[in-house]
């Protein structure tokens, strides 16, 4: 087992590694209509599996290292496709540093009448923090939400440091 197989523990419905990002990252880009025809670019995906198939999957892409900075995209095919364990460890990720350098804030954008996306952005403890007409079309304005690694931290899902 190789460091990439570790960054998880172990028990979690999680499928990733450098021989999958493509395909998951494909399956995500399907799945959000505004993401557009070049994908996400450079990235890691991680796979969630449900009952034997893939329920949901996460894109770390936008990766700033200079800023410290990295966008989460996230597509599901049903609304509970992750437990509080799940969650954890998908934003451990980024602001553990699990493939790199931690992170000090992620962010994820979603067009403005997508309530359902901007609802569980909030779930997971992001803040809206601006909109951004226009910027997907004519009348389709994109929302952004931001999550520092001091309010992952102190959030639900977060890591209470010592």
């Amino acid at each position: 087992m190789n460091a990439i197989s570790r960054i998880f523990a172990p028990g979690l419905p999680l499928v990733h590694g450098p021989h999958l990002t493509d395909e998951l990252a494909a399956w995500a880009a399907a799945r959000i209509p505004m993401r557009g025809r070049g994908g996400f670019g450079p990235c890691w995906a991680v796979g969630v599996v449900r009952r034997g198939a893939l329920a949901a999957v996460v894109v770390y892409h936008d990766w700033h290292p200079d800023y410290e900075t990295a966008q989460m995209s996230i597509a599901s095919v049903t609304p509970r496709w992750a437990s509080r364990a799940v969650i954890r460890e998908l934003f451990a990720v980024p602001f553990e540093g699990r493939l790199g350098e931690p992170c000090r804030k992620v962010w994820a954008v979603t067009e403005h009448r997508n309530e359902s996306a901007m609802a569980m952005l909030t779930r997971l403890g992001m803040r809206r923090e601006a909109t951004l007409p226009d910027y997907f079309a004519r009348r389709s304005h994109a929302v952004a939400f931001g999550l520092t690694s001091r309010g992952w931290r102190a959030g639900p899902f977060g890591r209470k440091e010592a």
